[in-house]
């Protein structure tokens, strides 16, 4: 049965901070709501921000497509992990904060 079901990835920034968002508690974006952006990513650089690499970008299948994505694509080619979960991590920490309730 499982053998149908396809990991089909995800190929765009707006995917991935949408799947994100629907594993994180309220208690925790409350967390990151009384964070700096810089304190976010600071303090979840090795936790969170590795989990972000592996799942998003280095076990994507959709990496190219997610690549190419990106407004710059050039210069996002060879696209350092760190430098990728920082964007996630950026865009996942204005989401939070921004966010009405």
């Amino acid at each position: 049965m499982t053998e149908n079901l396809e990991n089909v990835g995800y190929s765009t920034i707006d995917e991935i901070i949408n799947d994100i968002l629907q594993v994180l508690s309220p208690e925790y974006q409350a967390t990151i709501k009384e964070m700096s952006n810089n304190d976010f990513r600071d303090i979840e650089h090795f936790n969170f921000g590795q989990w972000i690499r592996n799942k998003y970008l280095h076990q994507n299948p959709a990496q190219e497509q997610l690549v190419k994505s990106l407004s710059d694509s050039k210069e996002y080619t060879f696209l350092d992990g760190d430098e990728f979960s920082h964007m996630i991590m950026d865009q996942l920490y204005e989401k939070v904060t921004t966010e009405k309730k």
